[in-house]
Parts: C-alpha cells; sequence; structure tokens
C-alpha cells in the first residue's frame, strides 16, 4: 500500500520551490502573528455575538470567568459558548497561519486541502460517517466497560428531547469547524512541508504524527501514542485521497461521538497517570482501523463513484 502513499495527488504539486529555506523560516513568525491578530478578532467577534444575544456583558464575563478557571462547562449555553470560542477562534487562526504560509511560498490556499479541483464536501461526510458507524461503536464499548466511565454527556445535557437535539446540533456543527482547523494546518499544510523535504511517504507519515501529537503537551504517555497512531492514521487518509476532507469527517467524527456518548468536556489537562499497558494495543489497533477506512474509500468502487474521487 506504500506504493499508492508515494504516488499521492496530494503530493504532486511539490516543487524544488517548495524546499526554498526563507519562505519556511519566515512562515513561523509571520504566520504565528497573523493567526495571534486572527484569534483576537475571532475572539471578539464571539464575545459580542454572545453578549448580543446570549444574556449580555455579564454573562460573557462569568463564561469567561468559567473558562479562566478551569471548570467544566455544564449547561447547553456554557458548552456553546466554549465550543463556538473553539471553533471560531481555531479556524481564524488556521485561515490565517496557512494563508501566510499560501503567500509566502507562492500557493492557491486551496492546494493545502485538497489535490481536487475543489473541495471534495461528499468525501468529508463519507469519512464522518465510515468513523461513525466502524470506529464508533468501539469507543462506545470502551465507554461502556469502563466502570469510572462519567456517562452519556447527551443524556444528562437536558430532561427533555428538543434540549438533547439542539446540543447535538451544535456539537456537530462547531466541531466540525474545529476539526477542519487542525486538518488545515497538520494534514494540509505541514504534510506539503514536510513532503517538500522528506519524499518518502513514511517519513511524512512519522514527522507529521509526532509533531501533531507533540504539540497537546499531554503529560502521559499513553494520550501521546494515541495521538500519534490518530496522526499518522490521518495522514495516510489525506494522502492515500489525496486531501483532507476524509480526514476532517473522521477526526470530527471521533471528537463528536465522545461529546456526546463518552465523556463530557473539560478544560483542565488531564492529571499525569501511570501507563496503561492496554494503549500498546490500542494505539495500533486505531491506527489499522484509520488505514482500513481509507483503503475502504479509496477501494470500494460506489463509494469512489460518489465521493467522485475516481475523478480526481
Amino acid at each position: 500500500m506504500l506504493a499508492e502513499l508515494r504516488q499521492s495527488p496530494f503530493l504532486d504539486d511539490l516543487t524544488p520551490a517548495d524546499r526554498r529555506v526563507v519562505p519556511l523560516l519566515l512562515t513561523l513568525p509571520i504566520g504565528v502573528i497573523a493567526a495571534l491578530l486572527a484569534a483576537v478578532i475571532a475572539g471578539l467577534a464571539v464575545f459580542v455575538a454572545f453578549a448580543v444575544f446570549g444574556g449580555g456583558v455579564a454573562a460573557v464575563e462569568r463564561l469567561m470567568e468559567m473558562i479562566s478557571q478551569g471548570k467544566a462547562p455544564s449547561g447547553l449555553t456554557e458548552i456553546a459558548f466554549v465550543l463556538t470560542l473553539l471553533a471560531v477562534v481555531n479556524g481564524a487562526m488556521a485561515l490565517a497561519f496557512v494563508g501566510a504560509a499560501a503567500l509566502l511560498h507562492h500557493r492557491r490556499l486551496m492546494s493545502y486541502l485538497t489535490a481536487a479541483p475543489r473541495f471534495r464536501w461528499r468525501l468529508l461526510l463519507l469519512g464522518l460517517g465510515l468513523f461513525a458507524a466502524t470506529i464508533g461503536p468501539l469507543l462506545l464499548a470502551s465507554a461502556a466497560l469502563d466502570p469510572k466511565a462519567p456517562g452519556a454527556p447527551i443524556l444528562a445535557i437536558s430532561p427533555d428531547l428538543g434540549g438533547r437535539l439542539v446540543y447535538v446540533a451544535v456539537v456537530v456543527m462547531l466541531l466540525l469547524i474545529a476539526a477542519a482547523a487542525e486538518e488545515l494546518v497538520f494534514r494540509g499544510w505541514l504534510i506539503k512541508i514536510v513532503g517538500a523535504w522528506f519524499p518518502d511517504p513514511r517519513a511524512v507519515l512519522v514527522i507529521s504524527g509526532l509533531l501533531f501529537s507533540a504539540i497537546h503537551f499531554d503529560p502521559n504517555l499513553d494520550a501521546f501514542l494515541v495521538r500519534l497512531a490518530m496522526g499518522v492514521g490521518l495522514a495516510w487518509m489525506t494522502l492515500r485521497l489525496g486531501g483532507i476532507e476524509f480526514a476532517v469527517g473522521a477526526h470530527a467524527a471521533n471528537n463528536i461521538v465522545i461529546l456526546l456518548f463518552v465523556q463530557p468536556m473539560a478544560l483542565k489537562p488531564e492529571a499525569p497517570h501511570a501507563f496503561p499497558p492496554e494503549t500498546l494495543v490500542i494505539a495500533p489497533l486505531m491506527l489499522a482501523g484509520y488505514v482500513a477506512l481509507a483503503e475502504i474509500a479509496a477501494r470500494w468502487a460506489p463509494l469512489r463513484r460518489w465521493t467522485r474521487l475516481a475523478a480526481t
């Protein structure tokens, strides 16, 4: 299967110009400054929107105090505010950073998303659905077998069906945006950079996966290995399918299943703990699942036709 990765259309447009050192060195400071400015503007927009439509300035101040103290959001308004802030700010930062990189490398921004002429929304939906239907039940089973599991957040968020449906809509929409922001940076921009310097796809997979896991700054080795497996798997999807669309769907589905059915949102990082040995089994199985999903999408003719992958 590595042969298909070596022929990935996502890396076909790389040229010696992509290995220029000066644009790469300038991308970090300029991209970070652009991202921080975008974060400030996006954050202010969220504050104003919630102040106008969510209860006034005092309500927003209480929400910000909750975030500063690291308290877990519990009500629908609190969760909607945190998710909106996460999605809008991260989305703005990702667009600003990758947009700066595109200008410095004289590239189209779209080239960091897909090798296709346009963004393939059906491929994103396929990643979302396939992950939810295959790996999603495994996440639910692991939560059901855990005696310390807190219970499904969707059941605790509201006693009535209407509140739960609003929670589902908020989680799905905003986590899709947040996942797209991460994929644009870590699978779109980063894979292009690593692929320009290291043409071997194994190097692209490992380096991008390591950086994706390391940037979360989690002190626990099991979390690092799980994110490494996830990062490598999402990079495989991007190379195999010629764009980040499928990876966005799978990444979002993972977060959506967790926030709906596995555990509630937490603002504090997980405390250091002993290494659970079962991680050595779970992480490789997770990676195998991600690779299998990409291969199903790439090889199954009906799916290739529906997603228009065959025309890429």
